[in-house]
């Protein structure tokens, strides 16, 4: 996915800081092969059961062999890979939920951009890290500013998250054009490169609610004290508002690698 991807990018610019012990992939395998060529994980898992003789095949010539586990077995037994010191889960939906509790439970810091385990299990994920003395980063750019904003705060000093929203590929359109919009309109996001469905998400503002949620459980606010302002260039990932009217933001690229 975008995130994997994207989340490899940096392993592979950066070979002295990270090393890939495993990996799940849905359904893509041709490039799941090519990824285990370039990174020689211990451990892949491919979701669709389906496609692990056709990844094998990709694989035959290879010389370096890694286990496969198939199906949501697999995406679990890579969440908690023995070797792996962080897991970066970016599965979309609450497919993700299963996965990443294995790895909380395993003593894994997660790397999170599956928001939906935040919003189908606040209550019990953020406890769960807290037992096993788990970090959970996040890894969407907006909840990593609010993330960096709120460091070195003394306790009780934040009063309002602000959360920035770029407005997505229907942000200039007339509402009365809104019926005649295409799929294919609704993924061309004017800043961001993301999978399908958070693109299609964030057209319809859709993710913004689901982030309002994911704030409110990351960071213990309020939901009177989340707002959103739309900043179409995307450079200021989000803010927060100290109890002294002082206000911190986070800058940079619109670029999910940072």
């Amino acid at each position: 996915g975008s995130i994997g991807t994207q989340t490899l990018d940096i392993a592979a610019e950066n070979p002295d800081k990270f090393r890939v012990v495993a990996l799940a992939a849905g359904s893509n395998v041709t490039l799941l092969a090519d990824q285990v060529k370039t990174f020689k994980p211990q451990l892949v898992a491919v979701r669709n059961e389906s496609l692990v003789d056709e990844l094998e095949e990709a694989l035959a010539d290879f010389e370096y062999k890694p286990e496969i586990i198939p199906g949501e077995e697999g995406v679990v037994e890579v969440a908690r890979h023995p070797d792996a010191v962080s897991v970066v889960t970016g599965i979309v939906g609450c497919a993700g939920l299963k996965p990443t509790v294995a790895a909380i439970e395993a003593g894994k810091d997660i790397a999170l951009a599956n928001k939906e385990t935040l919003i189908a299990g606040g209550p019990f994920v953020l406890p769960l890290a807290h037992k096993h003395k788990v970090k959970i980063l996040p890894a969407d750019s907006e909840h990593s500013a609010i993330f960096q904003c709120i460091q070195g705060l003394p306790e009780g000093a934040l009063r309002r998250i602000i959360l920035t929203a770029s407005g997505g590929a229907f942000r200039d359109l007339p509402v009365e054009k809104l019926k005649e919009v295409k799929v294919a309109d609704a993924l061309k996001h004017p800043n961001w490169n993301m999978g399908k469905k958070i693109t299609v998400d964030s057209a319809t503002l859709f993710n913004k609610g689901l982030e309002v949620i994911e704030a409110h459980y990351l960071f213990g606010a309020e939901y009177d004290n989340i707002e959103i302002v739309i900043h179409p260039q995307s450079i200021i990932h989000s803010m927060v508002e100290t109890q002294d009217s002082s206000v911190l933001a986070q800058l940079g690229w619109p670029d999910m690698r940072l």
